[in-house]
């Protein structure tokens, strides 16, 4: 009789089973956020190994995703263009791109740049063992899946502007000396009136105020590429 009973159970457990669907969350429900887990992983123009090398990205990098084609991610470069990274070496979170903050997108970037404080000042330098401003402000960026214009100027044309007392960590902050016509400098904002630059020959990679001073009275704009 006992063993009768616990037939039914079962049996009746099978039936409620099969009768409701459960659901599942799918890992490429897209968009979604991305982790690279391996190092010197390219970041190509395209969907396939034909295509140009754009930049290469590290492991812990957090990546937008898309869409996939075939067994590539479609990514966001946080300048409104797009790049294709390998499936292989990212690992998919079912979170929507929309939901991630600027705010903790920008602090991963002042945390990277401090790792570089110290590093002198070289004319041309693209790090990283030497920088200057823009070589500095594009390479941080660059290492986090990101592709900065060049020059300090052309950086005015990468992400949105934001005012001065709406910066956060993070944003670019470009300055312009008095009677120029082009931005002659860039630094990245790690909050509380700082940034974190490159200043000059003879000099390295350290924090400086942009509320006082020099910096102050050449500030010119700023810029948010992650948001």
């Amino acid at each position: 009789m006992k063993i009768l009973k616990k037939l039914t159970v079962l049996l009746a457990i099978c039936i409620l089973l099969t009768g409701f669907n459960i659901p599942s969350v799918s890992a490429d429900s897209f968009p979604c956020v991305g982790i690279v887990i391996g190092n010197n992983i390219n970041v190509r123009s395209g969907a396939g190994l034909d295509y140009k090398i754009l930049t290469q990205v590290n492991s812990g990098v957090l990546l937008d995703v898309f869409e996939k084609t075939g067994n590539w991610y479609k990514i966001g470069t946080g300048n409104g263009n797009f790049a294709y990274i390998s499936a292989d070496y990212v690992s998919i979170r079912p979170q929507d791109v929309a939901a991630r903050s600027s705010y903790l997108g920008g602090n991963r970037v002042v945390q990277l740049a401090k790792q570089y404080l110290g590093v002198p000042y070289v004319y041309g330098g693209n790090g990283p063992n030497g920088f200057d401003c823009s070589g500095f402000t594009s390479f941080i960026y660059r290492q986090l899946g990101y592709s900065l214009n060049r020059v300090a100027h052309d950086q005015l044309k990468n992400g949105v502007p934001v005012s001065k007392n709406e910066l956060q960590p993070g944003d670019l902050v470009l300055f312009m000396r008095s009677g120029r016509t082009t931005v002659n400098h860039v630094g990245i904002y790690v909050g509380d009136g700082m940034m974190i630059h490159a200043p000059q020959t003879g000099d390295v990679v350290k924090y400086t105020s942009i509320t006082t001073g020099y910096y102050n009275d050449c500030y010119y704009a700023a810029r948010r590429i992650i948001r």
